[in-house]
């Protein structure tokens, strides 16, 4: 170090003489009157010397930095913040034959916002995070979804998280609804899956992020609120485990493989099976009779919508409900094939035990080249990047045809819930990562007891066909 500084000391010593002498020869030359300017040869030395004074300083400058001792760096501030939000607006029509009337009613059509959610997520260490999301556009208005704390590798196996999320079962609960297909998940979600529920569980995923794992406990039979009263029953175990057969270094080409088992003792011993046609509209109303208050204004209580099209009625004396479901993903470019399996063991008594069941397949293509992202720490659909987003500029967003074939049965000896298949066709634009548009037909076969209002009316079934026409415009953020 010293040595460098002694050299450039030298270097500015000898510019300052040379151009003193420089300056010397100038003065004196320039009175007479055939004066001549400064030698070239004389400035170029000049020019050189200043080039080299400053590569010395510069190394100079590198080198302390180098040996100076680092700095500390800041520690992280305590809680943070990320805000996000999404919300879903649909238009619906329905076109129904005679025997759909017969089976449901007159369907409404409509418009409404399916969701409308606000969220906080963040963390209060560096050892726990947290999630709050609220939803301004479902039952009960506003809702509670997410609301749970993750305490970081806090077991032998995994994070510990306590609180209510999308309980480990099929891949279409586990996968946000921001990146699903389709308008709706399959007839088979709302009809097994336990999705969302009060508890406390454990998850991880394997080093090389190609297996992960889940277990959790909760409470069943709870509303919307996160609340469950029951002293006999309503308790509920479940666990998933996926694994990838393969996976290539960018993610355009995988396959996922996994399974689930979801154990259930109902509360009071009641359970219910039953779903929408893989679409929904609704609004809230004040129901027939109703008084509206001293103000005279209503207050909207109940919500009218899409009637459930298969429906088990109400179980009672039922002990357990075990339901298990393997689920697969492929994916090879711009081709998706997404498919799952459920097969559910009621033990309600030596005459309502029944095996129900149900799976669906889909396809999907990009008509411009993207590809179906997948979050490998969490086993999960993950968010579409169009290769090239509308804007100012140009662009046309990514495109994408999808279809899909689903089959629920949920008849067996005294249980008699109907059957249902669904037929759904749908187009995607993605206008950028955080807005898509998405297009949906829906064709429904159905054999079914008459159902309206939510109330079993006969026992005799109906077959019946019903077309839907969905539209939805999301912004997630």
């Amino acid at each position: 170090m010293r040595k460098i500084r002694w050299i450039a000391s030298i270097l500015a010593f000898a510019v300052c003489h040379e151009f003193a002498l420089g300056q010397e020869y100038y003065v004196q030359e320039t009175n007479p009157p055939d004066a001549v300017a400064p030698s070239a040869d004389l400035q170029t030395r000049v020019e050189q010397l200043e080039a080299a004074l400053r590569n010395s300083e510069t190394r100079l400058e590198t080198l302390e930095g180098a040996t100076a001792p680092p700095k500390d760096k800041e520690k992280p501030k305590y809680p943070t913040l990320t805000m996000s939000g999404v919300f879903q607006a649909d238009a619906v029509m329905f076109n129904q034959t005679d025997a759909s009337r017969e089976a449901y009613g007159e369907i409404q059509s409509g418009a409404d916002f399916r969701r409308a959610r606000l969220g906080a997520k963040g963390s209060v260490s560096d050892a726990m995070d947290y999630f709050m999301q609220m939803d301004f556009g479902f039952f009960g208005r506003p809702t509670f979804t997410d609301l749970w704390v993750d305490f970081k590798d806090a077991t032998p196996f995994g994070t510990l998280r306590v609180g209510q999320w999308k309980q480990p079962f099929s891949l279409e609960v586990v996968s946000s609804f921001r990146y699903t297909t389709f308008m709706e998940r399959s007839s088979l979600f709302q009809a097994f899956t336990p999705f969302r529920h009060l508890g406390f569980g454990i998850y991880d995923h394997s080093q090389d992020e190609n297996s992960t794992w889940a277990l959790s406990y909760f409470r069943t039979g709870q509303d919307q609120y996160g609340s469950s009263l029951s002293t006999d029953g309503g308790n509920g175990l479940a666990g998933r485990l996926t694994h990838l057969g393969w996976w290539d270094c960018q993610g355009t080409e995988y396959l996922h493989l996994g399974v689930g088992y979801f154990l259930n003792a109902p509360p009071d011993g009641r359970v219910r099976f039953r779903t929408v046609p893989e679409i929904y509209v609704g609004e809230f109303g004040l129901p027939a009779g109703e008084p509206v208050g001293s103000s005279g204004i209503p207050i909207h209580s109940a919500a009218f919508g899409t009637p459930f099209f298969v429906d088990t009625g109400l179980l009672t004396d039922t002990s357990l409900v075990q339901t298990v479901g393997p689920e697969m993903l492929w994916v090879h470019g711009p081709l998706s094939v997404q498919s799952e399996f459920m097969g559910t063991y009621v033990d309600s008594g030596p005459k309502e035990n029944g095996f129900l069941y149900g799976s669906y397949m889909q396809v999907g293509y990009f008509l411009t080249g993207e590809h179906r992202p997948y979050d490998r720490k969490a086993g999960a659909i993950d968010r579409v990047m169009p290769f090239d987003s509308v804007s100012k500029k140009g662009g046309i967003g990514a495109w994408e045809l999808a279809a899909r074939w689903s089959y629920l049965d949920l008849t067996d000896r005294q249980i008699q819930g109907g059957e249902l298949q669904d037929l759904t066709v749908g187009l995607n634009w993605y206008i950028n990562p955080y807005c898509k548009a998405v297009f949906n037909y829906i064709h429904a076969w159905a054999d079914s007891r008459p159902i309206r209002n939510g109330v079993i009316v006969g026992q005799d079934m109906i077959s019946s066909q019903t077309d839907a026409f969905g539209m939805r415009l999301q912004i997630d953020f």
